[in-house]
């Protein structure tokens, strides 16, 4: 290989004598390394600040900044570079501590060039495992992020299909999941609900209404008022939307709120038919919406009393607002 060919890396010498300085440099070049120098810890520190360097060569007795000062302020402040401290005194217990405090090797002086060369070598080897290794941590959080942005997609749009497939089979439904949505989000940001469960919100709001899909069509769009049976079946899609969504929807505040979704402050509601007797301090419709929060999860009220306004303020009658909230028991 030519002299200086190739560029292995960056390396700056710290040293006060200048000869060895010299040396160092002139052996580094030829064999392709690209060479700073600095006289002094400060100088050094300099040097680091303008100029990103591989490895760093460091005497340990130096004017001003000691070698083992100018070590812990590199390992603070440049991590990546790798550090060989180089001395004229052979202590073990030194060497130790350098070593401990981040140095890749300890060579005594006089240096000589093979073994420089061997150690430089093998801490440069090692800086760029631990960078490549650091990229590769990076690259792979980042890819794991992106799976798990197309595992939520593919999820998102799993379930717009069954809200479709739901609409496509309810007129009145129609729309009334993404109204119900943009209101319970409304709500929530009003009561301050964490913006992760505004998330989850806004995900129970388009699938309150899935367990209509297990409900029939004559019975879903049947123009009268619904006998207690029928009511009855449509009570069920709480439930039945709850069931449909377990095995995808990990989550159980969203399936609590599709579940709860038509519960009644007067403890009219169903499915469970929570008494009015768990609620406290309700004197307006916020306070209700307080007390609902005690037994509810603030998601479920929300959509309590979204899909309330929505069914009092549609264009479309709801066909669970034509029967009574206790519909007459049967014959």
């Amino acid at each position: 290989m030519a002299a200086g060919s190739k560029n292995q890396g960056k390396i700056l010498v710290v040293d006060d004598e200048s000869r060895v300085r010299e040396i160092i440099s002139r052996k580094l070049t030829d064999e392709g390394y690209h060479c700073l120098t600095a006289p002094t810890g400060n100088n050094a520190l300099k040097v680091l600040k303008a100029d990103q360097v591989d490895l760093v060569l460091l005497d340990i007795m130096m004017p001003g900044k000691s070698g083992t000062e100018v070590l812990q302020e590199i390992k603070a402040n440049y991590p990546d570079t790798a550090v060989i401290m180089v001395t004229a005194v052979a202590d073990a217990q030194t060497a130790i501590g350098l070593m401990q405090a981040g140095a890749y090797d300890y060579i005594i002086k006089p240096i000589e060039l093979n073994v420089l060369m061997l150690s430089m070598s093998r801490a440069l080897e090692k800086r760029n495992l631990l960078i490549e290794n650091k990229e590769y941590q990076l690259h792979l959080e980042q890819k794991v992020q992106e799976q798990t942005d197309k595992v939520r997609q593919s999820f998102l749009n799993s379930t717009t299909s069954l809200v479709n497939a739901l609409e496509a089979k309810d007129k009145y439904t129609h729309g009334h999941s993404q109204r119900v949505t943009k209101i319970a989000v409304a709500i929530a940001q009003e009561l301050t609900v964490p913006r992760f469960m505004i998330e989850k919100i806004q995900l129970a709001g388009l699938l309150h209404d899935v367990g209509k899909i297990g409900v029939s069509e004559v019975i879903l769009n049947k123009p009268g008022k619904l006998s207690y049976d029928e009511f009855e079946l449509v009570k069920s899609h709480c439930e039945i939307g709850e069931r449909i969504l377990i095995p995808i929807v990990e989550d159980n505040e969203i399936l609590e709120m599709v579940r709860h979704h038509h519960e009644r402050y007067d403890g009219n509601g169903y499915p469970d038919g929570l008494s009015s007797d768990q609620i406290t301090q309700a004197a307006s419709i916020m306070a209700v919406a307080e007390a609902y929060a005690s037994i509810l999860s603030p998601g479920a009220l929300s959509l309590a009393v979204a899909d309330a306004y929505d069914a009092m303020t549609s264009n479309t009658a709801r066909i669970d607002q034509q029967c009574p909230l206790k519909p007459p028991a049967p014959n």
